[in-house]
């Protein structure tokens, strides 16, 4: 029994037509085919063996390929004036549309190559770095996690950086020749609180998500709220990503936790800190400096404990860290559930009105994951078994 086509079958044929005939490369793709189809069935019809030397459709096809792009082999050539007669019509027409089907396919090419230099394509890309938003610091990010090897893949080869923001062309320009990643680093240009702005970077995809606060000649409530519901619709198409971030107030903070960020920094006050720090012995920038590698090398590390290791206790795994020349310093809890009793005031009435509507309804109150708990030189009682990692220092250069 002949099957019947349903009006979705039609509407998706409809549908590909419509898509073919709706620019002009798809246009001259279509006349080309339907040139190719007569051509084939009008030589097979006046060059057929043993008028001619076409003994099937498959060597009518190669004529009219021959022909229609003008390569012109010999191999099979009419015999009969209705095969010359159409050897001449292709002939003429192979020249116009093949010539101009070349021409619009470079163009696309130049089109497409000249959107992907101004942001406007989305990129194609897994296990990618996305840096949202742009300022000041932004270059001294993307080097450091060059030099300490963020953006390498986890398999072993590179991660592509992507970055979205709106700058100009020239400044997207020279700050791909500052970066020097070359084919590694990608743009998308566009308001970073724009839904299809952010599809582009696909975050669902991504290794790592950074968010940059962008303060500079605004007032920073604004920045901050860009960066709220940029984080807001980060979360909702990458609940699994890891996204940090930074905010310009310091009470803005607890709203972008509420949004899923896992770790946020309030711009500026790690430098008061340090500076403080400072005032009190300068020595403290300097093993700063050698802890976090800023002198070359990387000398704080981290790595994950062994089952065995698991069944110690910080005093038994000391002196196994030190027996290699290495420093232990903490221990790290890789993967914390956050809730959203951990974010809410409970003292604040808006707050547990918020928490009151969640557990009426029977909603999930989880917010993903929270980042890593450390805890610095734990005593040497305390049992590895609920930890992930221990962070240690390697033995330093003398100098």
């Amino acid at each position: 029994m002949k099957p019947v086509e349903t009006p979705r079958t039609l509407a998706a044929l409809r549908g590909a037509v419509q898509g073919l005939t709706g620019n002009p490369f798809g246009k001259l793709t279509l006349l080309i085919l339907l040139l190719m189809l007569v051509a084939t069935g009008g030589f097979f019809f006046f060059e057929h063996y043993p008028k001619g030397t076409v003994h099937d459709a498959f060597g009518a096809l190669w004529w009219a390929v021959v022909t229609l792009t003008t390569v012109g082999y010999g191999d099979v050539v009419p015999n009969t004036t209705g095969g010359k007669i159409m050897g001449l019509v292709v002939m003429v027409c192979g020249i116009g549309l093949v010539s101009t089907l070349t021409g619009n396919l470079a163009s696309m090419l130049v089109e497409h190559k000249a959107k992907k230099r101004k942001g406007l394509l989305k990129v194609n890309l897994t296990n990618h770095v996305i840096v949202i938003g742009w300022n000041d610091f932004g270059t001294e990010l993307v080097n450091y996690l060059r030099d300490k090897g963020v953006l390498r893949a986890r398999e072993g080869g590179q991660s592509d950086l992507v970055l979205v923001n709106d700058l100009t062309s020239d400044q997207r320009e020279t700050l791909a020749l500052q970066l020097g990643l070359e084919e590694r680093m990608h743009f998308v240009w566009g308001n970073v609180t724009q839904e299809s702005v952010l599809l582009k970077a696909q975050p669902d995809r991504a290794r790592v998500i950074y968010l940059l606060s962008q303060h500079r000649g605004r007032e920073a409530k604004d920045a901050d709220q860009d960066t709220l519901y940029c984080a807001l619709t980060l979360r909702e198409m990458a609940p699994k990503v890891p996204i940090y971030g930074e905010v310009a107030l310091p009470e803005n903070r607890k709203h972008l936790l509420r949004a899923g960020v896992n770790e946020i920094l309030v711009h500026g006050q790690l430098t008061s800190v340090v500076l403080g720090l400072m005032g009190v012995n300068p020595s403290i920038w300097s093993l700063l400096q050698e802890m976090l590698g800023m002198r070359g090398g990387n000398n704080m590390d981290i790595r994950p404990l062994t089952e065995e290791e698991k069944r110690l206790t910080w005093g038994d795994l000391f002196p196994r860290f030190r027996a290699d020349g290495l420093l232990p310093l903490g221990l790290a809890q890789a993967d914390r559930q956050l809730s959203l009793e951990d974010v809410l005031d409970q003292g604040s009435a808006l707050d547990q009105f918020i928490l009151e509507l969640f557990q009426s309804s029977g909603q999930e109150t989880r917010l993903g994951n929270a980042g890593p708990r450390v805890l610095a030189n734990p005593p040497d009682s305390e049992p590895l078994s609920g930890f992930d990692a221990v962070l240690y220092l390697r033995q330093g250069e003398k100098r």
